[in-house]
């Protein structure tokens, strides 16, 4: 037999760290392990990206070492990690369930961490120096495909028992919740599914979490709401978290179909039309305050703007569209329908939010504090900001294209623009990180020849495109010179197109 073929992905974080990578790749290969690392394979004059991308594709196994600087690097993209994450994604969105990327934990943290491409995936914690032979003996029986504790044979059933329909699926599903929490359990049922291609068992989730958060959504507003009036934004925005309860675990699942990349569970545009069809339900109380009743728009606009934030972290910004231009009646009963960027409700001013845009976006952008389960699907709050304003980057550029093909160019200083600009309010690393989120993705280009406008004609008419952002600054912000983040020479906000 041929011995395993096996390539290490690190960062040079310091000679220390190099070398214990050393010494143990040099262990796996006295072991009959045949390892590539750089420091023995990468020759003087030859290419980097060449050397990973064929090291990486060649190989049957990965080494991902993950140290906290490793981690860092993968999640922004960043140098040769940056690069070697980019090959690992495109084998990831061919086979999700892969079992080719072994994490290595070797971090100085409590909490072990991985890249947010690897998704969850049983690692081996080498933390501990005093255990390295035993997790070394685990690594060998894991490339080996040997595991170390087989499971046993299966003996011969003989009960005469015949599966219900609620037992078709090899899945359990958690026990149904009014809690925010089950949200967490959701994401993980929704997970294992996802990765078993089970789609019955997906199916079943879906069904048995929608009636039951529905029903208590409305039950929630007659009993609650009746008569209610919140003071101020906050009580209004608590309200908001209350709903948002609700209506969170089936949230949760839809975003692990995104980032499945499968395209059995990936398409979920029948949330938002769920979530606007609330007002038709029963016991939807048509009277009352506009800001209880038009909660099924907050919460869409909430949905839509989490489902693209994810689309772009997992580099399916195609998805984000697909939904984004998808059409949805303007109210109840409607005949006419707008596409979801279009409709201004559905773009932040949700009277269910104070009305305001710049509201909206304050309860948006700060979601990840409130909210816990947003921990599994993002690394951290920076990659959950730096992936929604990449969305709402992504969206303005499409505006400006759309106007372009819509209107005569002569004309464009006269447009309104329609998807709110609060993304600029966001620090400069956040937006920096978005831009790289935009420039990573292969379909950044169909945001403008999806409606038959070329990038010539997109750069010619930045010029035009910025003096209006100017006015919608103005006209939102009064003094948004005094807006730190926008008050700087050249203007920050502008980095994004710039690097197209």
């Amino acid at each position: 037999m041929e011995p395993p073929k096996v390539f290490a992905s690190y960062s040079h974080d310091s000679d220390e760290h190099k070398k214990w990578v050393r010494e143990l790749c040099t262990k796996l290969r006295e072991n009959g392990v045949d390892v590539t690392l750089d420091e023995w394979d990468w020759n003087v004059g030859e290419l980097m990206h060449p050397f990973m991308r064929e090291g990486i594709a060649d190989s049957d196994r990965v080494l991902v070492i993950c140290t906290d600087r490793y981690v860092e690097k993968s999640n922004a993209l960043e140098g040769g990690v940056g690069y070697e994450t980019s090959i690992i994604d495109t084998e990831l969105d061919q086979d999700l369930k892969t079992d080719k990327f072994i994490p290595i934990i070797r971090q100085s943290t409590d909490e072990p961490k991985t890249p947010t491409s690897l998704g969850v995936r049983r690692y081996i914690d080498f933390r501990n120096d005093g255990d390295f032979e035993q997790k070394f003996d685990e690594l060998l029986h894991a490339i080996q495909g040997n595991p170390i504790n087989p499971k046993p044979s299966l003996g011969q059933y003989t009960s005469a028992k015949h599966p219900s329909d609620t037992e078709l699926s090899s899945h359990s599903l958690p026990a149904i919740t009014e809690k925010i929490e089950f949200t967490v359990d959701a994401y993980k049922a929704a997970f294992e599914l996802a990765r078993a291609d089970d789609i019955l068992g997906w199916s079943r989730l879906v069904k048995q979490i929608r009636s039951s958060a529905f029903n208590s959504l409305v039950k929630w507003r007659q009993q609650e709401l009746a008569g209610q009036r919140p003071e101020n934004i906050e009580q209004l925005h608590q309200s908001m978290d209350k709903a948002m309860g609700f209506v969170a675990p089936l949230i949760s699942i839809t975003l692990v179909g995104v980032k499945s990349r499968n395209e059995q569970f990936n398409d979920q545009k029948f949330l938002l039309a769920d979530l606007l069809n609330i007002q038709s339900m029963d016991g939807w109380n048509l009277a009352g305050l506009d800001i209880w009743f038009e909660i099924p728009y907050a919460l869409g606009y909430v949905y839509h703007s989490l489902h693209g934030s994810v689309c772009l972290q997992a580099n399916q910004l195609e998805l984000a569209f697909s939904l984004a231009q998808a059409k949805f009646p303007l109210a109840m009963d409607s005949k006419y329908t707008k596409s979801v960027w279009e409709n201004s409700q559905l773009r932040g001013y949700c009277k269910s939010l104070g009305r305001k845009c710049t509201e909206s976006w304050k309860y948006l952008v700060n979601a990840y504090e409130r909210w816990d389960w947003l921990s599994l699907v993002f690394a951290d709050e920076v990659e959950y900001r730096s992936s929604l304003v990449a969305y709402y980057m992504a969206l303005s550029i499409h505006e400006l294209a759309t106007r372009i093909a819509s209107e005569k160019e002569r004309k464009l200083d006269n447009c309104f623009i329609t998807v709110p600009l609060n993304f600029l309010t966001e620090e400069y690393e956040i937006k920096q990180r978005a831009t790289s989120l935009l420039l990573h993705d292969s379909a950044l280009s169909e945001l403008w020849t999806s409606v038959g406008v070329t990038q010539g004609q997109v750069g010619n008419s930045w010029e035009t495109w910025v003096n209006l952002y100017e006015n919608w600054l103005v006209n939102v912000f009064q003094d948004y010179h005094s807006i730190e983040c926008l008050a700087t020479s050249p203007p920050q906000y502008l980095i994004f197109f710039d690097a197209l």
